[in-house]
């Protein structure tokens, strides 16, 4: 009679796991790469907390150094990263001349797509790199932007919607306030106090 209870119980627990499939980003992980300069470790932290409340996917960060974090994700072995369009376009055949920020993004963009097959979502607003004593007003920072690959993206199909609610949002000003809020207060809880207030999670 308990061999039959079970049966039956594992039947329709089966019934119902296959009448409702899991969310495909739920239980799946994802790995940030970030370099551990103040600005990354907030952004690599405000990735994770917005991917994971808003698709239930796993994030893992791991730090490197900016040009691992590239070859990282270009291996498969990482998925997003953080870079600047300043640093893209020294290690590449881009113009460095170019005086209007978003026409650097998006030739950058435009030649890691052919080279690469890597993506650059939206800019988050910021140029960098930043360290906690950076002078805001320093000439030779650029946009900061999250990097992924487009076989991420096919993997994480909404990834690139989720990660896009921040572009633009995070200014020179907003991430000085995050910095200085880090000296104090949990990585963690400074983002999660700043997506709430933004009303991302």
């Amino acid at each position: 009679m308990k061999k039959k209870s079970l049966l039956i119980a594992l039947s329709f627990v089966f019934c119902l796991l296959s009448v409702h499939p899991l969310d495909c980003c739920v239980g799946r992980l994802l790995v940030i790469a970030v370099n551990g300069s103040a600005d990354q470790i907030i952004m690599g932290e405000m990735l994770s907390v917005l991917i994971n409340e808003r698709t239930g996917t796993e994030i893992n960060i791991v730090k490197h150094d900016t040009n691992a974090c590239h070859e990282t994700v270009l291996e498969g072995k990482a998925d997003i990263y953080i870079s600047y369009v300043g640093v893209a376009q020294a290690g590449m055949e881009v113009p460095n001349n170019v005086d209007d920020p978003l026409e650097a993004y998006a030739l950058v963009s435009r030649s890691y797509i052919e080279k690469f097959g890597m993506v650059w979502l939206r800019p988050f607003g910021f140029r960098g790199p930043l360290t906690m004593d950076t002078d805001f007003k320093k000439e030779g920072r650029t946009l900061a932007a999250p990097i992924t690959t487009k076989e991420v993206l096919k993997k994480f199909p909404v990834l690139d919607r989720v990660i896009n609610k921040l572009g633009g949002r995070i200014d020179d000003k907003t991430i000085g306030e995050l910095m200085k809020k880090k000296e104090n207060q949990d990585v963690k809880e400074v983002v999660k106090e700043f997506l709430k207030t933004q009303r991302l999670i």
